[in-house]
């Protein structure tokens, strides 16, 4: 088959496989991932605001790790182009690039097609592709960056690596590493070192790194990147979550594993001096990401920018067995191919659509991860944590477009995932995590995967006005202890100080709990309300539902309502006693049942009432059993356990039963 043809039906099969394997369960492109907002964020407001900052005060250079990426987003809010649309149009033709260029690493035609078609079905690569991040355009500068130095193109070189290192801090290191590799080439030339290439083009990676750490300085006050601080601060545990994180992408990509040919003819000195090369780009990336502790994103993406070269190194090996003499050799050449191409493919499915359910078990068992899984998610390898990001990101829109559309702006919101809700809210967002704001009493931002431990209470000395703890769906109403305790197990840097719980919920106790509508299409109520989301608001903005009841002379039980807050959901309780103390519940048909939590209106959905009340019920109580004595009317969180306070969201009325 002609070469050309092969190259396009693996640019097809990537493009597509892109598009396919971020379609969610209903069938729509998924949304970038929420980390890729921060990036949305700042970039608006570096347009609009002319400043690098998240929201004002508060410096923005360091939220987000990719400088030159954030630019990119700032050209598109420019020119009013769809930041979603445009990053994703940049990801998959950077992607395309580097398969390109993929091609051009050995000098037989044939060979040469073995990584541009590992990465077309690749699922990490494809899902970098339209992740939203920066992954996709660093991982063709480090690839570009690469084939300039093998095909000694000097000015090419020099200017790549300026961009990968405003792509990535991490690109000034594998600056440092090609430095060593043409110094290293420079002395094996001996009497005539210029044959192995010019150190000039080094000059421009140096000049940008003295740029961006005066610009980081003049902005927040800092020379280092906050990934250098990571580095040198690195907490117990990182390097074994970093180890674990890399045996992940070995499982859940499967092609890299084909490096094992490289490093066993490097043993045997029958190794050509590219995958030399490449084998050493790959053990330089895989130490860095081990001593950063992983990444953050899912399908091992951290390790993405280095797939292409670690294919390469892969592929410089698995010719040299091609090209064997000894028969068996050849053969377990190609069924390790083989393998690589079936378990790459096998990767990209849900275990849904695996085929026989044992396939889709197997899958599962496969996909569990062995690194450390972040907060709020199971981050399990392949697609199930692909689909979970998607989900998680969904929802934090939906509860982003929620807050930008009830929610006053000048209210401040705590949660550990702040990119969406940032972007698209415009409101004042601080992060939990300490990522896109330092989490006090730190300074600056710290984007180690594994460095979770934060100071909960401090973060709530600001007196957030909203917090957002959750984005899954829960099977219950969650209480302010619940969510303490939450951060205890899995955030609080002092959880084992004596009385912390206690000072914890104590702090979360001027929060209550309120269940807020997410809705698919805006604008056209209660229809189109999908799902709920549980937040906490604090009680001081007194935007509670005021509840009112009364029963006449008649004996009508009449109960009103008065809300001056944003939408919010609830379900309204009435609760009788009898006169030796047993429990009546009224039901939607207003009789009285005994024993059982039921709700006479559930699914309200509770709006500004301006200066109206709105009648919530109207019932008799003629019909009402003869022992009743007393009656409790509340309004409760949707899926609430029971009615007591911390249920409540509004505050309960008591009323006696009138009896002749």
């Amino acid at each position: 088959m002609n070469r050309s043809i092969v190259i396009f039906v693996a640019l097809t099969i990537l493009i597509a496989h892109s598009l396919a394997i971020r379609t969610n369960v209903s069938g729509d492109l998924a949304p970038p991932y929420d980390q890729a907002f921060v990036a949305f964020r700042v970039a608006r407001n570096l347009i609009f605001e002319g400043e690098w900052i998240w929201f004002p005060g508060q410096s923005g250079f360091d939220s987000y790790p990719s400088t030159l990426w954030v630019l990119v987003c700032a050209v598109a809010e420019r020119f009013a182009i769809s930041v979603n649309t445009a990053v994703r149009a940049i990801g998959v033709a950077a992607t395309a690039t580097s398969l390109i260029m993929a091609t051009r690493f050995h000098s037989e035609r044939a060979a040469s097609l073995i990584t541009p078609l590992l990465l077309a079905i690749s699922g990490a690569m494809a899902a970098a592709a339209v992740s939203g991040t920066e992954t996709a355009l660093f991982t063709a500068l480090v690839t570009g960056s690469f084939l300039a130095y093998e095909r000694r193109w000097e000015r090419s070189l020099g200017v790549l690596l300026l961009f990968s290192g405003l792509a990535r801090g991490e690109g000034w290191v594998l600056a440092l590493v090609f430095l060593a590799l043409r110094l290293r080439d420079r002395s094996r030339e001996k009497g005539a070192p210029s044959k192995a290439g010019s150190l000039l083009p080094f000059l421009a990676p140096l000049t940008g790194l003295v740029m961006i750490s005066v610009l980081r300085y003049q902005l927040n006050g800092y020379w280092s990147p906050p990934w250098l601080t990571d580095l040198v601060n690195m907490h117990e545990g990182e390097i074994t979550n970093g180890i674990a994180y890399v045996r992940d992408f070995f499982i859940s990509c499967a092609s890299p594993a084909l490096i094992l040919y490289a490093v066993w003819y490097l043993l045997r000195r029958n190794l050509s001096m590219t995958g030399k090369r490449a084998l050493v780009l790959f053990m330089t990336w895989t130490g860095l990401t081990v001593l950063q502790g992983g990444g953050q994103t899912p399908f091992s993406e951290a390790m993405v920018p280095i797939l292409p070269i670690t294919l390469i190194a892969g592929q410089e090996g698995l010719i040299t067995a091609l090209n064997s003499l000894k028969a068996p050799v050849r053969a377990l050449a190609w069924v390790s191919f083989l393998l690589a191409v079936v378990a790459s493919i096998f990767t990209s499915f849900r275990p849904s659509e695996s085929g026989p359910a044992s396939l889709g078990r197997f899958q599962r068992s496969w996909m569990q991860a062995s690194a450390a899984p972040r907060f709020g998610f199971d981050d399990q390898l392949g697609r199930i944590g692909l689909d979970e990001e998607a989900e998680a990101t969904r929802v934090l829109r939906d509860i982003a477009i929620f807050m930008r559309d009830e929610v006053d702006p000048r209210r401040t919101v705590l949660t550990p995932w702040p990119g969406s809700l940032a972007y698209l809210s415009s409101l004042p967002v601080r992060d939990l995590l300490g990522r896109a704001t330092p989490a006090p009493p730190r300074k600056r931002t710290s984007f180690a995967p594994n460095q979770l431990a934060v100071d909960t209470l401090a973060a709530l000395e600001n007196q957030p006005d909203y917090i957002v703890p959750f984005w899954r769906e829960r099977n219950e109403c969650p209480t302010t202890d619940q969510v303490a305790e939450a951060w205890m197990q899995s955030l609080d840097s002092s959880s084992d100080q004596p009385g912390r719980g206690d000072a914890l919920r104590e702090a979360l106790s001027s929060y209550e709990v309120i269940a807020v509508p997410l809705v698919k299409d805006p604008g056209k109520g209660l229809a189109s309300v999908q799902n709920k989301a549980y937040i906490l608001r604090r009680r001081e903005l007194e935007e509670s539902p005021i509840l009112m009841a009364q029963i006449d002379d008649s004996g009508e039980l009449r109960v009103e309502v008065e809300h001056s807050g944003h939408q919010q959901l609830g379900g309204l309780a009435v609760k009788g006693t009898s006169s030796r103390g047993e429990t009546w519940c009224m039901t939607p048909a207003g009789r009285f049942v005994r024993g059982k939590q039921l709700l006479v209106r559930p699914n309200l959905l509770l709006t500004e009432t301006g200066e109206r009340r709105i009648e919530l019920l109207r019932t008799s109580l003629k019909d009402a059993p003869a022992e009743l004595i007393s009656l409790r009317v509340t309004l409760l969180n949707p899926k609430s356990a029971n009615d007591s306070p911390s249920m409540q969201i509004a505050k309960e009325v008591a009323l006696t039963i009138p009896r002749d």
